[in-house]
């Protein structure tokens, strides 16, 4: 694997906030969309969460 591969698969932690105020069925709701990306999702209530994504790099812009 050349250094731009070993790039590409390093994990990658994104901070996901919500909207304030936001409900907490609907906070669930986001929380389980984020597992269906990534079996690491750390909920951060009352609206953000951090999730650790990895895979193909993204396109730039």
């Amino acid at each position: 694997m050349g250094a731009q591969e070993a790039a590409r698969a390093k994990p990658t932690v994104t901070h996901v906030r919500c909207p304030d105020r936001l409900g907490e069925e609907t906070y669930r709701q986001v929380l389980e969309l984020l597992a269906g990306l990534s079996p690491i999702v750390q909920a951060l209530p009352p609206s953000a969460a951090l999730v650790e994504l990895k895979g193909p790099a993204l396109p730039r812009h």
